[in-house]
């Protein structure tokens, strides 16, 4: 035997030996180890986004992606209305699936189990997002093959209720088919809302009379159906995205009645019973494309055209105990078109350049009936091309962008133009995953729907007429906002919040006096500014082993309204949210303050009254 092979077979005795020897003789001691958890980070915040993973009980609680935010409590979002999701200062969040629009139909076709994690964004420079300001995007499980039918019915016995949409998805390969039905309805008896209007008359003296109309409804039925249709097909590779979408809507409220009392205060009026009848239809289809192509050196180009259709008839009979009944009725086609053209350039290091061109058509003829015998024909068009600049550090995320509107309208012969700048700027920095600030500001300005221009007069009771104003133009925002997120760990985040508005141009509701009563019309010139002030903390626990979900939110609102009303109103407007999960049970419980809203920028209180 060869030395080799011996000092082989040595060594290998010698292994088996050291190895096969009681526990008892080991030179090396061993010590049992406790059990180690890990648990997963289920959110966090950076420059250009925050992500949040949501757990199996918050995806199994939930039947679409709104309700799955409400379950998640997103410290940038405010409390989850329907499908109205706003930043927790108000401001409008448009909602994405894959970094595609998503409908409302998407939204209910959302297969929860598929959800892997959601991202928010504060003015996202990706060109899928189409220019969004803010943005939630879900982010799905991909297949290469198969698909799923979804039944989401639901229906709410005290406040009869309910709805039935079925949804089907077949993926295959590179293509996406999305087909969806349904409907809903609403039959209710007891609720209803009562009314204030605020009458504020110049007099000959320099003087202003104030009273008040109070409607207080003693009964009301409301009926609403509708119906919908939808088929979205998607092509998908790494480079290039199309969505197309075609849809309808068909939807009827037969009756919208209610009955009840009218006073005044002071009681210059007598006190009277009033009815009100009211009945509508609108049908309505919509197209929707979303077309993003990735090309070479760092450049991209996005096209989405919208167009849709609706054709609107209404009839209102309205009359009290004193004699009086007015029938008032509307037929409206309504036509709007837009499109968006977006190329973007990356420079790496240097950061990112965007080119946009906007463009929007809106066509409107409306026929009156009733007190008042009209057409009005309103054509309005806006241009606006504008450069946005990004720049990016990790830490620190800014995007500053402008450009201009240029808008042409035509109300029955007269046309009339105007060039309004727009401009936006956007700065976020994140000390770290925990941690993060954000800045914004936006200007812009905003035209009007037709109704305001009428110049059609209805008379909606024996004392109150309206009409429009053919003159007003574009009024102007300026918008101002910052935000500060803490989410120290899975059980508890946290944000504080304010922002601004200032209104310039605007318009206002301005009563005068006539031999037929009060005539309310719309004013614009020698109007003073509007002003909003919003700040407020937010925050999150998720306590006994996450079974207990809890937020909240308290805010202080200060509005000033110049000229001609000079008030400042302000109020403290809060919420309280908690959802307790139990095996496959979730219940909820939630409260939120009486909302107070600006109609034409005036402001008013929704109260709500029930019948006997």
């Amino acid at each position: 035997m060869s030395n080799r092979l011996k000092l082989l077979v040595l060594t290998l005795l010698f292994a088996w030996g050291a190895i096969a020897q009681p526990a008892g003789q080991d030179s090396i001691k061993t010590q049992e180890l406790n059990e180690v958890v890990v648990e997963a980070k289920l959110q966090s915040t950076s420059a250009t986004v925050s992500t949040y993973i949501p757990t199996k009980r918050q995806r199994n609680a939930a039947q679409n992606g709104p309700e799955l935010l409400n379950h998640m409590a997103i410290p940038q979002l405010g409390l989850v209305s329907g499908h109205n999701v706003t930043t927790n200062s108000g401001q409008k969040v448009d909602l994405y699936i894959d970094y595609v629009p998503a409908s409302e139909q998407d939204l209910n076709g959302m297969r929860m189990a598929d959800v892997k994690k959601v991202e928010y964004y504060d003015f996202p420079t990706d060109p899928r997002f189409q220019g969004s300001q803010h943005v939630v995007n879900f982010i799905m499980q991909k297949y290469e093959y198969g698909g799923y039918v979804k039944a989401y019915a639901n229906e709410f016995f005290i406040a009869n209720s309910g709805q039935l949409n079925l949804f089907s998805k077949l993926q295959f390969k590179r293509m996406t088919f999305d087909i969806g039905v349904g409907g809903w309805y609403s039959a209710n008896d007891h609720m209803s809302q009562s009314t204030i209007e605020t009458y504020r008359l110049p007099q000959t003296d320099g003087s202003v009379k104030t009273f008040e109309r109070i409607s207080e409804p003693d009964y009301a039925k409301v009926r609403h159906q509708s119906y919908w249709p939808t088929f979205k097909a998607t092509y998908l590779t790494d480079k290039i995205t199309m969505v197309n979408t075609l849809g309808a809507n068909f939807f009827r409220s037969p009756k919208q009645n209610t009955a009840g009392t009218v006073r005044f205060s002071p009681a210059d009026f007598p006190t009277t019973e009033y009815s009100d009848e009211q009945n509508s239809i609108t049908n309505s289809i919509t197209y929707s494309g979303f077309w993003n192509f990735i090309l070479p050196h760092g450049n991209s180009l996005s096209f989405n055209p919208y167009y849709s259709y609706s054709h609107t008839n209404q009839h209102r009979l309205y009359s009290e105990t004193s004699g009086s009944t007015f029938a008032n009725g509307a037929k409206d086609d309504s036509h709007r078109a837009t499109a968006s053209l977006r190329f973007v350039h990356d420079f790496g290091k240097s950061g990112k350049i965007t080119a946009i061109v906007n463009g929007t058509l809106l066509s409107n003829r409306t026929n009156y009936s009733g007190t008042s015998t009209a057409t009005d024909r309103l054509t309005t068009y806006r241009v606006g091309p504008g450069l946005f600049y990004n720049y990016n550090t990790g830490k620190f995320n800014g995007l500053i962008g402008g450009g201009f509107n240029y808008d042409h309208s035509t109300l029955a012969s007269e046309s009339e133009h105007s060039t309004q700048p727009w401009a936006d700027l956007s700065l976020q920095y994140a000390f770290n995953n925990k941690n993060s600030i954000s800045a914004e500001f936006h200007h812009a300005t905003w035209t009007l729907a037709s109704s305001y221009r009428s110049t059609a007069i209805i008379q909606a009771n024996p004392l109150f007429r309206y009409t429009g104003n053919p003159d007003v133009t574009p009024y102007k925002s300026w918008d101002a906002s910052l935000r500060y997120v803490f989410m120290p760990n899975n059980k508890f985040n946290f944000a504080a919040f304010g922002q601004t508005t200032v209104i310039t141009d605007r318009y206002a509701y301005v009563y005068k006096a006539s031999p037929d009563g009060i005539l309310r019309t719309i004013q614009q010139k020698g109007v003073g500014n509007y002003l909003s002030w919003l700040y407020g903390v937010q925050g999150t626990a998720r306590l006994l082993d996450n079974r207990l979900m809890v937020n909240g939110q308290v805010a202080h609102r200060i509005v000033r309204n110049g000229v001609p009303f000079n008030w400042t109103k302000q109020r403290v407007l809060w919420y309280l949210q908690a959802f307790y999960y139990v095996g496959g049970w979730n219940f909820g419980l939630q409260y939120q303050s009486p909302q107070e809203y600006c109609d034409g920028y005036v402001w008013a209180t929704k109260r709500s009254v029930q019948s006997v």
